[in-house]
């Protein structure tokens, strides 16, 4: 449930507006994630590359390597296991006077998920070069299966799609957002866009589609996600900081096809709270503050808070036995998933770039002396079974 919204609006964000990076460069990156109960190493390549006649192409790869402890073999145990994603994908762009078009399209494959997104974006230079209007949508095609470890119970299939370990579901997904950006003085930017996206299919975990009283789910097959956000950005130049403050917003709701996208009506036999099962809200505050040091260093600080409600469907077991009670009593929508519990979390991060320029003239370490080098750790708390991780990255950027 989390991976399809993560690369709906990664896309959404890279097509949104003009780039940002040197022309023609190669990006390497590593980044690793370590909580108590997983761990993740991911490897990520981009070459992006001028083209003759206004046009300019990147490509990325990356390797996701996932080790941590599976619901696959059922709620009454878990199994040690390291699963593997590859990800690929290319954007084109075309570059005119005052515009710019992008074209992009990604395939993700894991041993349980398949994906395919093609998106497409234009931005627009308004008002002599101040302002810039960005417009981007798409469409997204996956493939929910399951990864069968040991004597993993097989729900029966009785009509809904139920994966299992030789049957997958399908997942489509439309999204589309718009975006404008405002120079006001030449030291502030603001920033302020709405982004939808989609759903229709599988939206369940395949892990916890089993009967009820092993702890299952059931959860509806349309989901409408909306997120509206502001930034805004000041630098002063006497001193080489910048600041950062962004703010989003997020709310979701279950739709459904009839003569087009229409909020259910309270009847529906799908609803349990006024036509909206889902109801998950949440708002993230985010603040950077960025600083040169001489010539060739710059650090970056961020703090980021997130809260999250809980889904309208969702129920803390623990909570309804207290009082004599159960999360699956007459109810037609249920989960006791601990993603669309109520969530806060927090993040801190500390971020160093190194233009390595000191380094020409210089044997062997010259050969990188055209490229920076960026080094980050943060830390993540939440108030999950998840609690804390850390989050490390590095990279190396050189243009050709």
């Amino acid at each position: 449930m989390r991976r399809p919204t993560a690369l709906l609006f990664g896309t959404m964000a890279l097509l949104a507006g003009y780039r940002a990076t040197a022309d023609d460069h190669v990006t390497l990156r590593m980044q690793y994630y370590r909580e108590p109960s997983t761990r993740v190493v991911q490897p990520v390549m981009e070459l992006e590359k001028d083209l003759p006649g206004g046009f300019d192409v990147n490509t990325h790869v990356l390797l996701d390597a996932i080790t941590s402890a599976s619901a696959a073999s059922g709620p009454a145990g878990d199994n040690i296991f390291t699963e593997v994603r590859d990800e690929a994908g290319i954007r084109v762009g075309k570059n005119w006077s005052r515009a710019r078009v992008t074209l992009a399209y990604s395939y993700s494959a894991e041993s349980d998920y398949w994906s395919h997104v093609v998106a497409g974006g234009a931005a627009f230079r308004v008002w002599g070069d101040t302002g810039t209007l960005s417009l981007s949508g798409g469409v997204g095609y996956d493939d929910v299966g399951k990864r069968v470890l040991g004597s993993a119970p097989t729900p029966a299939i009785t009509g809904t799609c139920i994966p299992n370990g030789t049957r997958h579901c399908p997942l489509d997904q439309r999204f589309a957002g718009i975006s404008y950006s405002q120079v006001l003085t030449p030291t502030l930017v603001v920033q302020a866009g709405y982004e939808l996206a989609l759903l229709d299919g599988y939206l369940a975990s395949p892990y916890r589609t089993v009967p009820q009283q092993q702890g299952g789910e059931v959860v509806p097959d349309k989901r409408w996600r909306n997120a509206v956000a502001a930034r805004a950005a000041y630098y002063f130049p006497r001193i080489g900081m910048g600041l950062q403050l962004q703010y989003r917003y997020y709310w979701d709701l279950y739709y459904k096809l009839k003569f087009g996208f229409v909020p259910t009506a309270a009847s529906d036999p799908l609803s349990t709270t006024g036509g909206n099962p889902w109801n998950v809200r949440s708002h993230t505050v985010e603040g950077r503050v960025y600083k040169t040091l001489g010539r060739d260093v710059e650090v970056r600080a961020t703090y980021r808070f997130y809260s999250q409600g809980s889904a309208a469907f969702w129920c803390d077991p623990a909570g309804a036995q207290a009082v004599g009670s159960s999360c699956y009593t007459s109810a037609m929508l249920y989960t006791t998933d601990p993603k669309l519990t109520p969530v806060s979390t927090q993040y801190l991060e500390g971020k160093i770039y190194w233009d390595a320029t000191r380094w020409r003239g210089t044997p062997f370490a010259g050969w990188f002396a055209a490229g920076t080098f960026e080094l980050s750790y943060g830390y993540y708390w939440q108030n999950t079974s998840y609690v804390g991780a850390h989050v490390l990255q590095a990279g190396y950027t050189i243009p050709y």
